[in-house]
C-alpha cells in the first residue's frame, strides 16, 4: 500500500519574516505536491502536481490542482492526505519532481 510521507520547510535567512512555511508531499521519496499557508487568512491549502499534455505555449508537463477546503492548521491538512491516500492516487495522474 502506498502512502504520502511529508517534509516540512521553514523559511530561513535574512528575510524569513516575509515567507510562510510550506510542507512537501512525497509519494515514493517524490515531491508530489505542496501544503502552503496562506498569508490573507493563515488558512493552509493542498496542491497536487498532476501531469498533462506538454504545448508549444506551455510547455510544462504538470499543472498544479489545489484544493478547494482550506485547514486551520498544517496537522490537519496531512491528516486529510493521509485518509484520503487511495482516492487521491486513484484520480489524479501525479506528477514528481526530483529532489
Amino acid at each position: 500500500m502506498k502512502k504520502f510521507t511529508f517534509k516540512k520547510w521553514v523559511p530561513e535567512g535574512r528575510y524569513r519574516s516575509f515567507e510562510t512555511g510550506s510542507t512537501d508531499i512525497k509519494l515514493n521519496k517524490k515531491i508530489v505536491g505542496q501544503i502552503a499557508e496562506r498569508r490573507l487568512d493563515y488558512k493552509w491549502t493542498i496542491s497536487f502536481a498532476v501531469k498533462k499534455e506538454k504545448t508549444s505555449n506551455d510547455p510544462a508537463g504538470f499543472t498544479w490542482k489545489k484544493m478547494i477546503i482550506p485547514f486551520d492548521s498544517e496537522p490537519e491538512a496531512r491528516k486529510f492526505i493521509q485518509e484520503r491516500t487511495e482516492e487521491i492516487i486513484a484520480k489524479f495522474d501525479l506528477y514528481s519532481f526530483d529532489d
